[in-house]
């Protein structure tokens, strides 16, 4: 949790203890991520990236004779359209969501938004109209939330709560593209938006997400353009009553100019806003590494680990359902192994063998393919069996991953399948319950060892 400031107004450079701060208040869940206009990238045939609002912009101001800059400004763009009576609004909406829906389908994202989405922050801030970046947490089959504002019909405050057990919340400040009325694209709408987000209390954003930015955090604000007027309106409404609670720093977009000196002081006088010279995607690498040693710290505290794991999977075939267990096991005091630990090892059985006598759980995954003759755990899978004795700290638990009669083998035998019912983990539906409940129930046997 912040509580001094780290950096004196304006600085220039992020020294170690600057990163390291922020990467512990990200991973004690008290830093908001805010993702800007040019955040959310995707790769171009030239190999660069470029931001999605922009390539949406540049393919609706076709044959309109804008300059560069005017081209890639969605607003800009949008309004011209309706000024020269070219698009009516519902035509723009149509075209906007055509556009993100080829994207969805298409686009290729910069690898940096992945990394930001492993980190554990707990409030996601979007103010782009997709919801690309709350992929990343679906396809790792984590819990999340994703709302958005819709500024045409406000509904009643949805209660948002961001304790220690509640999932991320990736919120939408100016709409989501698959809600038609919800969209922010004109200069118009633009001032609706404001008007609505400081009038009336029943139509501004949620005031149970705005609550939580009093409580003091660190923020970081990535792809925002500081020289856009309504920034200033849109920070003043969301920080109105957290201005001593905020410790914002701001990254551009590699390639893009940094905010303009009437810009800077402004947010550096109004809300304490730090513009480090380092771009966007060097910092979240940089962070990324500072993230990484306090895992490392962590796990190597013989205090924090109280167990080791070897978990057994096709590695070819399951990896995806290997990688979504691994994220639920991520906050249990627990070391994992897979056979990957194994490559350069020598002979992998013998490796095999090795791991049985130091770690305290076995996790087979088991589906049609775990059988598959090229495994070399299944020539050792009668002697992992009648190893199970979980009083003695060797706990031997099945996953059944996926659709498969595992009564007919070895395995079958155990009553430490895990789901009980015979039910897959993945294929109905169920995943994340499953998942939850094989974390906690290694958490509450990991905790009981002694």
């Amino acid at each position: 949790m912040p509580t001094d400031s780290t950096a004196a107004p304006g600085v220039t450079e992020l020294t170690d203890a600057i990163y390291q701060n922020i990467a512990r208040n990200i991973s004690e869940g008290s830093c908001v991520l805010f993702l800007g206009p040019t955040a959310i990238t995707s790769k171009q045939p030239d190999g660069n990236f470029k931001p999605l609002a922009e390539l949406c912009a540049n393919h609706l101001a076709k044959d309109l004779g804008l300059s560069k800059e005017e081209e890639n400004s969605l607003y800009h763009v949008a309004s011209t359209l309706r000024i020269r009576a070219k698009r009516s609004d519902t035509m723009l909406i149509s075209d906007v969501q055509d556009f993100y829906n080829k994207a969805e389908r298409e686009a290729q994202l910069h690898p940096m938004l992945e990394q930001l989405a492993d980190m554990p922050f707990k409030i996601i801030i979007n103010t782009t109209p997709d919801d690309f970046f709350a992929r990343y947490y679906a396809t790792a089959v984590r819990d999340y939330r994703f709302d958005f504002y819709n500024f045409r019909k406000p509904t009643s405050d949805p209660l948002y709560t961001f304790g220690d057990d509640a999932a991320p919340l990736i919120y939408n400040l100016f709409g989501f593209f698959k809600k038609s009325e919800s969209l922010v694209l004109t200069y118009s709408d633009q001032l609706n938006y404001v008007n609505k987000i400081t009038g009336a209390q029943h139509e501004r954003l949620p005031d149970s997400l705005l609550a939580a930015f009093t409580v003091p955090r660190f923020y970081l604000f990535m792809g925002f353009d500081f020289d856009d007027w309504s920034l200033r309106v849109l920070f003043d409404a969301l920080f109105k009553n957290a201005r001593n609670s905020i410790q914002p720093f701001a990254y551009p977009l590699k390639g893009k100019p940094e905010a303009d000196p009437y810009a800077k002081v402004f947010f550096q006088g109004e809300f304490r806003m730090e513009f480090p010279k380092v771009d966007m995607e060097t910092f979240v690498g940089k962070l990324q590494e500072y993230l990484n040693k306090l895992d490392g710290h962590a796990s190597s505290d013989s205090s924090t680990v109280l167990a080791e794991a070897l978990v057994l999977h096709n590695e070819a075939k399951d990896d995806v359902e290997c990688q979504a267990l691994l994220s639920h096991l991520k906050p249990l005091k627990i070391r994992t192994l897979t056979l990957r630990d194994a490559v350069g090892q020598g002979d992998v059985q013998a490796w095999i063998r090795k791991t049985l006598d130091s770690v305290q759980i076995v996790l087979p995954l088991v589906s049609a393919d775990f059988f598959d003759s090229s495994n070399p755990a299944l020539p050792l899978l009668e002697e992992i069996v009648q190893r199970n004795d979980p009083r003695k700290r060797f706990l031997v638990m099945p996953i059944l991953l996926k659709n498969f009669a595992i009564d007919a083998t070895p395995l079958g035998k155990l009553r430490t399948i895990r789901p009980p019912n015979g039910e897959p983990v993945f294929g109905n539906g169920q995943e994340n319950k499953h998942l939850a409940d094989i974390a906690e129930k290694l958490k509450i046997y990991i905790e009981n060892l002694t």
